[in-house]
């Protein structure tokens, strides 16, 4: 008999009830149903699977996608008094091969691990031996807007929920209907239970600033911080213009911390602990600095740039307030800021015209297996876009081509004495390609961006923009955005 989950709460996690929602979605999964839970950023998605994991006993495997938060989650899980571990490239294979064997032991209760892990061979083979009780997806929005661009493992985890045969449960802080209906899609979910609460956050003021050049937005940013106390996260788009930015507030003399996925991993840790401990007031960063970051004290987040989805606007500026405090986000934004947001589609979803002309240019290069490789006697221009396709940056044509099936990855031919191993893997190319896919996606990212500038210019209430494009009504005037309060800019 499956324990109680209300006093499982109480006596592990140490709260008197649940938050709305979680319950719904604990007792679903607890009864064999799949579920999709929208929980508001700092909503307790953690607790919808901790607690199952306490009651049906066996695993529980958990894909999250980025490693600084699998290892948050691991902390938190083994707070609430459950054996909890994490995969990832970064450990020692020893310590791989530890979880591994706990796994296989029962002496595991939680497994967190990326998506690209379960397309691994070994551990798919390891899987089989698992006794697994129950499938979460932690950020599931990812699966809708990362998978079809950089992280193509998200849109096959479905295939592995069919493998293990249990339930289900998938859970995000930002979807819109459309982004729901994928997620539901991607990971074949049985007709879920689903809960969706509010996106309201009324304790979040918005308001976008006008910023023409990078300094202005750095003195606008800098006078912000003065008139506001408490922590803040500045994002930035790229890892130059988070430097820039930096320097800028340090130079004002303002105590800031740089973090982006180019510093060494010591010191986006010691970054991370700074802030967290309140040692450093002001972390300015692009969107690596994100999910795992649980601050509750929050009080600014600044944009000096807004995203390319509203959905990820609304993630990262979410961390703001999440101790219920009021609490600012601010965009700076210029009617230019389309065009470098249209010019990052272009290369992430190229025109149909653009992979139909490099799709004729790499059978031409095929050899005669179909296969092209890094031939020194290629075009300088077939050079680099191979080169940024093994980098796996998951922009540029033939990236864009492999997305849609066009062009598959070849792997490296093991070595025998009649055939040498190769060092690269190889691109093979289909006689004939399907762009009609292609052109989904580049209409989809190219709204997105649309709504983001609609938000930026828009003369209506902030608030009710934003929630209106996830799919909730809202009042007229929500009274405290810069339109409501009718701010210059």
């Amino acid at each position: 008999m499956v324990a109680d989950p209300v006093a499982l709460l109480q006596r592990h996690l140490g709260y008197p009830a649940f938050r709305p929602g979680q319950e719904d979605l604990v007792r679903a999964v607890l009864a064999g149903r799949d579920a999709l839970g929208i929980l508001p950023t700092g909503g307790g998605k953690s607790v919808c699977y901790q607690v199952p994991a306490l009651a049906l006993g066996g695993l529980t495997l958990v894909i999250t996608p980025l490693v600084s938060l699998m290892e948050d989650q691991v902390e938190r899980a083994r707070a609430a008094g459950l054996r909890a571990a994490h995969l990832s490239a970064n450990q020692p294979a020893d310590v791989r091969r530890g979880t591994l064997a706990a796994a296989t032991e029962k002496r595991l209760d939680i497994l967190f691990v990326a998506p690209e892990r379960l397309e691994l061979d070994a551990f798919r083979e390891v899987l089989r031996g698992l006794d697994v009780r129950l499938l979460a997806v932690d950020e599931a929005h990812c699966i809708s807007e990362w998978g079809h661009d950089f992280r193509p493992s998200y849109r096959r985890i479905g295939v592995l929920r069919g493998f293990l045969g249990c339930p289900t449960m998938a859970l995000t802080a930002t979807a819109t209907p459309a982004v729901r209906d994928d997620v539901v899609d991607s990971l074949a979910l049985d007709r879920p239970f689903v809960v969706v609460r509010s996106f309201d956050r009324p304790n979040l003021s918005w308001s976008v600033q006008p910023g023409r050049t990078l300094a202005e937005r750095v003195a606008g940013a800098y006078a912000l911080l003065c008139r506001r106390p408490g922590p803040a996260i500045v994002y930035a788009p790229t890892r130059g213009s988070v430097e820039r930015v930096r320097d800028g507030l340090a130079g004002r003399g303002v105590r800031t911390e740089a973090y982006h996925a180019g510093l060494p991993g010591p010191e986006r840790s010691r970054v991370q602990s700074e802030f967290m401990a309140g040692r450093c007031r002001v972390v300015v960063a692009t969107n690596a600095f994100g999910m795992g970051i649980d601050k509750p004290d929050v009080r600014t987040v600044v944009h000096v740039q807004l995203p390319g989805t509203l959905e990820a606007y609304y993630q990262e500026a979410g961390r703001a307030g999440r101790d219920g405090g009021p609490a600012a986000c601010v965009a700076f934004h210029a009617r230019s800021d389309r065009r470098l947001a249209r010019s990052f589609i272009d290369r992430t979803h190229p025109p149909a015209r653009t992979l139909r002309d490099w799709h004729r240019r790499l059978g031409r290069a095929a050899g005669p297996d179909g296969t092209v490789g890094m031939d020194p006697c290629a075009s300088p221009e077939l050079t680099t876009a191979l080169t940024e396709w093994l980098a796996d940056s998951g922009t540029g044509p033939i990236a864009a081509l492999e997305r849609i099936g066009t062009v598959r990855r070849v792997e490296p031919a093991r070595a025998s004495p009649a055939v040498p191993e190769t060092r690269e893997p190889r691109l093979g190319v289909r006689h004939r390609p399907d762009f009609r896919a292609a052109l989904r996606l580049r209409k989809s990212a190219l709204a997105k961006v649309d709504s983001v500038q609609r938000y930026a210019l828009s003369r209506g209430c902030r608030r009710r923009a934003l929630l209106r494009y996830f799919g909730e009504a809202a009042a007229r005037r929500c009274g405290s955005c810069d339109r409501c309060r009718e701010e210059p800019g």
